[in-house]
């Protein structure tokens, strides 16, 4: 590009400097000099901005216009000539020829401007398309939903606000490709509006994220049944070039005036009730009330506090034994963290973890419950009691983390305990990401003599081939199977099942949520090895732990 403009002006230059040429060659001027010379100059100046006219207009690239500025250039320099009687050939033959390029040169920069500004409006009208409408579905986008939200407030009439969010499309791109994800997202803009009115509005606000107007609503009725087919449409396969693709939306719904006057304040209602549908499993609608707010806020002053939390060493472990069956002897604890809050009191997980998660800060949370547990296993190591294995839950999330074993291996080192008394517990979906990785990892643990246990097996997509692939030591049966089994044959083929294969891989097994003795008994005719659960006891602080262990030591029961 800067070569072209160089190009440009050695062009210019050799123009300004051929009329110098012209001027200072003892050229005899006739008739009145004072006006020659001076119309000299002044044609000489016109040919010299023409050239710069001609110069700016190849650099813009206007065809037309260039070869405009080129006639009329030269028709000027003929005028040039003919002032100062420079003769080059006949004067008829200069004459016809420099006028012919005046009479192309206006022609074409009359046409070249016109055509410049036709086409400078077609780019504005492009620019303010693609500024204001989404280039994938064709839909209006964030900034025109601001602008119709605005004219809808001017018009002061009862409206809704839609926010439309497609339900784990995330696992669609990851497994299908972006380009699949992309069709998915134009058939669901078409899908949308053919189920609302010819008056309302629909935009894509961003991702897999839709944003819907509802104008001139008399009554809620009206909105929850186009609410309604929404989601009843949407149970309908999208059909995909190569596969069928089934996929859900979450609804949420505010409503002007009465959920808000302003933008900001209608955007943010209708998000937190789409969230709020989408934490009951999605698949629905729900219109914002004031208590999702309050829902809201609360979770963020507890994401707010946690890290207060650990700085200010509130959390705490509990812990829940692990028995034999035949000996009903503790063989080991689970640890579960309670949050004992200065001003709330103690918060159980089922108030924080979720949050944790969401925020990411699950991990910081797992690392500092890992260590409480060494720094509980190095306390009984001081006291001169024999330690007992205390298995932690460790999230996806941290354990395909690369500074996982590092800071594990750190922990160790400044705790001085072996590893052997901690277990790590993963869940299913641990296993199901990234096998490969979490192989490896597992496999690193296990060679530090960490016991690894698979934990909640048979609640999600369980698969026998978990036990034959992994590197585990032990599996823990979710208690919706154990709840079932006096009553149901078929969980107690499937726990038989688990218990038979988990046997043959030299891999033990514990059955979680045991309540009653005829639970007990049946897993005991199972072969089942161990338990934990209610029956037993609940998860208790280390204080009335240590007493349990105490009687057991007394009667040499500590595995």
């Amino acid at each position: 590009m800067k070569e072209k403009f160089y190009k440009n002006w050695i062009i210019l230059l050799i123009g300004v400097f051929f009329t110098y040429i012209l001027f200072f060659n003892n050229i005899s001027f006739e008739g009145d000099a004072q006006f020659i010379i001076f119309d000299f100059i002044i044609k000489t100046l016109g040919y010299i901005i023409s050239l710069l006219c001609l110069v700016m207009s190849v650099k813009l690239r206007t065809k037309y216009l260039s070869l405009g500025w080129i006639f009329f250039s030269i028709y000027l320099f003929g005028d040039i000539i003919n002032i100062v009687e420079y003769n080059i050939v006949n004067n008829w033959v200069i004459d016809v020829l420099f006028n012919t390029s005046l009479l192309f040169g206006m022609i074409f920069i009359a046409y070249g401007f016109v055509k410049a500004i036709i086409e400078r409006e077609n780019l504005l009208k492009e620019i303010t398309y693609t500024a204001f409408n989404d280039s994938l579905t064709e839909l209006p986008n964030r900034r025109d939903i601001e602008k119709n939200i605005q004219k809808a407030l001017s018009n002061d009439k009862r409206f809704a606000i839609l926010f439309v969010d497609l339900d784990k499309f995330k696992f669609i791109n990851d497994s299908l490709g972006h380009s699949h994800g992309d069709d998915i997202l134009k058939k669901v803009a078409r899908r949308i509006k053919e189920n609302i009115r010819e008056e309302d509005y629909l935009a894509r606000s961003g991702g897999d994220e839709f944003l819907i107007i509802l104008n001139d609503i008399e009554n809620e009725n009206e909105i929850a049944q186009i609410s309604k087919n929404i989601v009843r449409r949407f149970r309908k396969p999208f059909e995909l070039e190569d596969t069928t693709v089934h996929i859900t939306c979450s609804i949420g719904i505010c409503l002007y005036p009465k959920d808000g006057d302003n933008m900001e304040t209608l955007m943010k209602n209708a998000d937190i009730a789409m969230h709020k549908t989408k934490e009951k499993q999605g698949n629905d609608y729900q219109f914002y009330n004031d208590n999702m707010h309050s829902h809201i806020k609360n979770k963020f002053d507890i994401a707010e506090s946690l890290i207060i939390g650990i700085q200010k060493d509130e959390f705490v472990l509990h812990y829940q034994p692990k028995v034999d069956i035949i000996t009903n002897q503790i063989i080991g604890v689970e640890a579960l963290v309670r949050w004992n809050h200065t001003k709330k009191g103690m918060i159980y997980p089922n108030d924080f973890i979720s949050i944790a998660e969401e925020t990411g800060f699950i991990k910081t949370l797992d690392k500092h419950i890992l260590k409480l547990a060494c720094l509980q296993i190095r306390k009984w190591i001081y006291k001169g009691k024999n330690p007992i294995n205390i298995s932690v839950n460790i999230s996806p999330k941290l354990l395909h983390e690369e500074s996982f074993i590092p800071y594990l291996e750190d922990v160790f080192e400044s705790t001085k305990i072996d590893p052997k008394y901690i277990s790590i517990e993963i869940i299913e979906t641990a296993a199901m990401e990234d096998k490969e990785y979490v192989y490896n990892v597992l496999n690193k643990l296990r060679s530090k003599g960490i016991k690894i246990l698979l934990d909640d097996f048979g609640k999600g997509y369980s698969s026998l081939s978990y036990l034959k692939d992994l590197p585990i030591d032990k599996v823990k049966i979710d208690k919706l199977f154990v709840d079932e089994i006096c009553f149901n044959n078929v969980n107690r083929t499937i726990m038989k099942a688990i218990i038979d294969m988990s046997k043959a891989l030299n891999l033990k097994v514990l059955a979680e949520g045991v309540e009653t003795v005829d639970q007990l008994n049946l897993l005991e005719e199972l072969d089942c090895q161990s338990y934990q659960g209610y029956l037993y006891s609940k998860p208790v602080p280390v204080e009335k732990l240590e007493k349990m262990i105490y009687e057991d030591e007394k009667k040499g029961a500590i595995v």
